[in-house]
């Protein structure tokens, strides 16, 4: 399954990635889920981020690499693929992306691939993974500046 976020923000496109941070990703944590975070290295291949999420008194390790990145006069980007994840998920590539607009503002764009393994439970993680995902966007204008 796919999901695809694109938020719109104040900041320039160096600003982003510079604010693309431990902070940042510790901010963009839902209400909802624990999370410990273990370990950050950053958004450049080879980085990795070590986490344990889920609901208090169950949290569960997730893993991701950094498996390519690149920037560009107009365009940032990076993407993570889960190498150790919470059950039920088995796939995850999440690629995150920095354009440059056409007003000189920066846009974020979010598009996440997951599996479980299962279409029907897929489907079933699609709205969780939805508010997830769509409440970054509050976050993003909060930090970069909004678009008004």
């Amino acid at each position: 399954m796919q999901l695809k976020f694109s938020t719109e923000v104040r900041s320039s496109l160096r600003e982003v990635k510079v604010g693309f941070n431990r902070d940042l990703f510790l901010q963009l944590k839902p209400f909802f889920l624990k999370l410990e975070l273990d370990r950050f290295d950053g958004c450049e291949r080879g980085n990795e981020v070590h986490l344990r999420t889920g609901v208090p008194g169950f949290l569960q390790p997730w893993i991701s690499h950094i498996v390519e990145d690149s920037f560009t006069e107009n365009s940032w980007s990076f993407v993570d693929v889960g190498a150790s994840l919470p059950f039920p998920l088995r796939k995850w590539k999440h690629r995150h992306e920095v354009r440059v607009t056409a007003s000189g503002t920066s846009e974020i764009l979010d598009q996440i691939e997951y599996s479980s393994g299962s279409r029907l439970l897929d489907v079933m993680l699609y709205a969780p993974l939805w508010v997830v995902f769509a409440g970054r966007a509050p976050i993003y204008r909060k930090v970069f500046g909004s678009v008004n």
